[in-house]
């Protein structure tokens, strides 16, 4: 069976009043369109809605790069309606069609463009120019936001764009910590590293080295489109991170995460901690290299959970709302 085409979401506000409106000048710009609500969306297709929404200017107040324009916000506020817009392509991919996109609705009235993967908004001036620019560090600034949680963590909302992890660090420093997510994902995009559980990072020669660890995203509602089905990598201090780097990834086969969700079906009931560290310790895995590991993850769409955290990101993956 075939993986569904991947796919993220754009809200475009504008000054519309049908669907056709947006539809048929997509069309004349040469934008192929997914016009069946019911069909699964094809590679490189777009398929849109129009939404009522009073709060369109809150929405749009702020972006990755700041405050946008009160003038240009103002506008949006007017607006009323956007342009809910899918678009079937990997963003980190197809950068320079996903530009074309987006100039065809700025030349259709739309005034400017949110990354629901992160709810980064921006004006299309910049956003254009850093997907034309085709450089991923540049795209990131774009579309990645970075939030502050609970307990002086700073954490980073829209990696799934490029079909990577989220980031996460603990950090009293807030701008450092900022600085450090910011040289951590830059890493990923520009050098295409191989990392897994129990590599470490530092941004520079002065920094403590930090330990990775991947955990499922324990944030967001599966059904959001701020969901990363990749997770997030903790970026942990030594006294911390319980997982030790190892020269090949051992892969479950199928998945440890299917596994157990058909292990619980059968049961009818939760498993308990034995039961997890049983099948873990008697499952089929293959010693694979880590690069081998992060094109196989790509290809089915998700990460697995770590087998030395099983019991604890179970619980992570088992819980999320349907």
């Amino acid at each position: 069976m075939n993986r569904p085409t991947p796919t993220f979401f754009m809200l475009v506000p504008g000054p519309w009043l049908a669907l056709s409106e947006v539809t048929a000048g997509l069309q004349a710009r040469g934008v192929s369109l997914c016009l069946d609500d019911n069909a699964a969306i094809k590679a490189g297709e777009v398929r849109v809605q129009l939404l009522d929404d009073n709060q369109l200017g809150q929405a749009f107040s702020r972006g990755r790069n700041g405050v946008l324009d009160p003038e240009l916000v103002s506008r949006i506020a007017a607006c009323k309606r956007a342009a809910l817009v899918e678009v079937g392509y990997v963003l980190s991919d197809n950068a320079i069609d996903v530009a074309r996109i987006g100039r065809a609705l700025k030349e259709l009235g739309g005034l400017a463009v949110r990354m629901e993967a992160s709810g980064s908004a921006s004006t299309w001036d910049s956003w254009i120019q850093s997907l034309q620019s085709d450089q991923p560090s540049s795209i990131y600034s774009n579309t990645v936001l970075l939030a502050k949680g609970e307990n002086g963590v700073i954490f980073t909302c829209g990696m799934h764009l490029f079909q990577l992890p989220e980031a996460q660090i603990a950090m009293d420093d807030g701008k450092g910590a900022v600085e450090w997510l910011d040289a951590f994902c830059s890493y990923q995009l520009d050098e295409n590293p191989a990392l897994a559980s129990g590599h470490t990072f530092r941004p520079d020669l002065d920094s403590e080295r930090r330990i990775l660890e991947r955990w499922p995203d324990s944030r967001h509602n599966p059904n959001d489109g701020r969901y990363n089905p990749f997770g997030t990598w903790y970026l942990q201090t030594p006294e911390d991170s319980r997982i030790k780097a190892s020269k090949l990834k051992l892969t479950f086969v199928p998945t440890l995460t299917s596994i157990l969700f058909a292990a619980e079906r059968s049961k009818s009931a939760p498993l308990s901690r034995s039961e997890v560290e049983e099948i873990v310790s008697k499952g089929a895995v293959i010693a694979m290299e880590h690069h081998d590991a992060m094109a196989l993850e790509k290809s089915r769409g998700y990460a697995d959970i770590e087998p030395e955290l099983a019991w604890e990101q179970w619980q992570i993956v088992r819980n999320a709302p349907a």
